[in-house]
């Protein structure tokens, strides 16, 4: 197992990645005060999972991470990485070199890898076990180590010889199993107690058990007798439901026959609606015909009116004139008794003859009369009959209103 390079990045005072190649068996490094030689040296015991900041010349872990500078920002985080080869296997990793990457965030956070492979603190401190790079190696020897070793206790220097005589191993695996088996005796003294404590309680737990067997009994029972219900209940409601269906089925079958029954009533109203339309319209030109026959009838009565005054006139100059005649026809007589002279013959025959046309004018203006009351006498039943169809279609525009308030 040899050393072959060195990693840093965000590392105490090397803010840039940085990677040392160790090509030579024996390498140093030389520089002067404060160029970062035994940072160097740091790294190295940091990667190796060093856990006391005071060997890392820090007051607390996040020291180790590049702080920042006038012209330069802080990192986030600190990152080294030791190559080591491993040809001859004394690293118990399968691998011709083995990378130890040990990687530390300012949040506090730690990561560890072999190889690029996340790994424990514990696996890297097992994997460098009797290798004298582990925590209680001799590989690395800092400033003031030799007098530390030679004045520590006995105890201390045996750690430094059992690392150099390889069992350092055995004894942290010793160690760990002890610990181990300590906690198992514990785990069964605690054990002990639960099963004392379970065996207390067992007795009612076994009531309880059986109490819990009569429940689930019980509740099966319960749920088989639910399902009965539940079956009667859904045949129930399907053979309603079924009744409801054809009661539905007929009630949707007469509400389509009383749809197609109004349709028709629609359409007898529609051509109801016409026909009054249609008389509406005739008995509109009817009543203008009435009118006109009442403005008729009036003249014609005002005519009446007035042939009845002249016959009336007429008749009093006919009784007149008869009167006038009868005197005259008296005093005719008497004159024929005493004067034969035939003058008076004479006026008599004209009295006669204007006598007779009185007559015949009275009796014209009589035909008059009768022509001029037909007529007035045709008009009135126009009139009435007139009305007689407004009756009728007043009756039919009823019979309509009540068609229509029916499809409403």
């Amino acid at each position: 197992m040899d050393l072959r390079a060195l990693e840093i990045q965000g590392f105490k005072s090397f803010p840039d990645k940085l990677r040392l190649t160790f090509e030579e068996r024996y390498c140093a490094i030389v520089g002067p005060n404060g160029s970062g030689k035994s940072n160097i040296a740091d790294a190295i015991t940091w990667v190796l999972g060093e856990q006391r900041t005071k060997t890392l010349r820090g007051g607390k872990m996040e020291d180790v991470i590049f702080g920042g500078t006038a012209q330069r920002g802080p990192a986030g985080f600190a990152q080294v990485s030791l190559v080591l080869g491993n040809e001859d296997r004394s690293l118990s990793w399968d691998a011709d070199e083995v990378m130890i990457t040990r990687r530390y965030y300012r949040s506090g956070d730690s990561e560890y890898y072999i190889n690029r492979k996340l790994v424990r603190l514990k696996d890297v401190n097992t994997l460098l076990m009797d290798t004298g790079l582990g925590r209680d190696g001799y590989s690395l020897v800092g400033q003031g180590r030799v007098d530390e070793v030679l004045s520590a206790k006995s105890t201390d220097r045996r750690e430094i010889f059992e690392e150099a005589a390889g069992i350092s191993k055995y004894r942290y695996q010793r160690e760990e199993t002890l610990r181990k088996l300590e906690r198992t005796e514990q785990d069964m003294l605690r054990l002990g107690d639960k099963l004392g404590e379970l065996n207390l309680q067992l007795e009612p737990l076994r009531k309880q058990a059986e109490t819990a067997k009569k429940y689930l009994l019980l509740r099966d029972e319960l749920r088989g007798l639910e399902i009965s219900l539940w079956m009667d209940a859904l045949d129930r409601l399907a053979e309603q439901t079924r009744i409801l269906t054809q009661e539905y089925e007929e009630t949707d079958e007469r509400l389509r026959a009383q749809k197609e029954a109004l349709e028709s009533l629609y359409r007898t109203s529609e051509d109801c609606s016409e026909g009054i339309r249609a008389a509406d319209e005739k008995a509109e030109e009817l009543r203008l015909e009435i009118g006109k026959l009442e403005n008729l009838a009036s003249e014609l009565s005002h005519e009446a009116d007035l042939l009845d005054a002249e016959e009336r006139s007429n008749q009093a100059a006919i009784q007149r004139l008869d009167a006038e005649n009868a005197r005259q026809q008296e005093r005719n007589e008497d004159e024929d008794d005493g004067n034969p002279f035939p003058g008076p013959a004479h006026e008599e025959d004209d009295h006669k003859d204007h006598a007779e046309h009185d007559h015949g004018g009275h009796v014209h203006a009589q035909e008059q009369v009768g022509k001029i009351r037909c007529a007035a006498k045709a008009g009135e039943n126009g009139a009435e009959e007139v009305a007689g169809g407004d009756h009728d279609q007043d009756h039919r525009r009823h019979l309509g209103g009540g068609v229509h308030g029916l499809g409403k």
